[in-house]
C-alpha cells in the first residue's frame, strides 16, 4: 500500500466523518463523504477553482480516485457539491485538513517560518477589505502547512496562537518576523 493511500485512510478525514459517512442525495445516489473530499483534494491539486472544475475533474479522470475510494455512484454533480461544501464548517474542515496534510508528511524537523500577507488588489472588484493570510511555511518541503485568515481589524499577534494551536511542530524551528514579537 503506498504512503499516499495510507496517508488518506490513517488520516483525520476518515475519523472526522466517521458518523456520518454516507450521504443520499435526491433519494438516488449515495456518496461517501470521505470519497468526495477525496475528489476535491484532487481536483483542487489539479487546478479546479470552483465546483463545476471539481465536478468536471471527477468526470474526466474518475479512475484516480476510485484508486483510494470506491465510487459507486460516480461523481456528484455540481450543484449537489456546493450544497455539502457549503454545510461544512471551515475552521474544523481546516484543522481536519492540516492534521490530514501532517500525517502524510510527518512533523516538520527543520524550519517553519510564521508570516502574514496581505492579498494585493484581493478587495477592489468587491469593494471589500483586502485579504489578509496567515501561514506556517515548511522551509525544506517548500509546503504551506497551515493558513488562517485574519479579521479586518486584527493583526499577526492575534493570530499566531490560533495557527500554532492547529500545527503540531513539536521539535521544529519556528521563525517569526518582528511583528510576532
Amino acid at each position: 500500500m503506498g504512503r499516499s493511500r495510507r496517508a488518506w485512510r490513517s488520516g483525520c478525514v476518515a475519523q472526522l466523518f466517521q458518523h456520518s459517512a454516507r450521504l443520499t442525495l435526491h433519494g438516488k445516489a449515495v456518496y461517501l463523504l470521505d470519497g468526495i473530499l477525496l475528489l476535491a483534494s484532487l481536483a483542487v491539486l489539479a487546478g479546479a477553482k470552483f465546483s463545476v472544475g471539481i465536478a468536471r475533474f471527477g468526470d474526466m479522470k474518475l479512475t484516480l480516485p476510485q484508486r483510494f475510494r470506491p465510487f459507486l455512484s460516480g461523481t456528484p454533480h455540481h450543484d449537489h457539491l456546493d450544497d455539502i461544501c457549503a454545510a461544512f464548517d471551515a475552521e474544523q474542515c481546516q484543522r481536519c485538513f492540516v492534521a490530514w496534510s501532517a500525517s502524510s508528511i510527518g512533523v516538520p524537523t527543520s524550519v517553519v517560518a510564521i508570516d502574514g500577507k496581505t492579498g494585493r488588489r484581493s478587495g477592489r472588484k468587491a469593494n471589500k477589505g483586502t485579504i489578509r493570510m496567515f501561514s506556517a511555511f515548511v522551509a525544506s518541503q517548500r509546503l504551506v502547512l497551515g493558513q488562517i485568515k485574519i479579521a479586518k481589524k486584527s493583526n499577526e499577534i492575534i493570530a499566531i496562537p490560533k495557527l500554532l494551536d492547529m500545527l503540531v511542530m513539536e521539535g521544529s524551528i519556528l521563525t517569526i518576523d518582528v511583528m510576532g514579537c
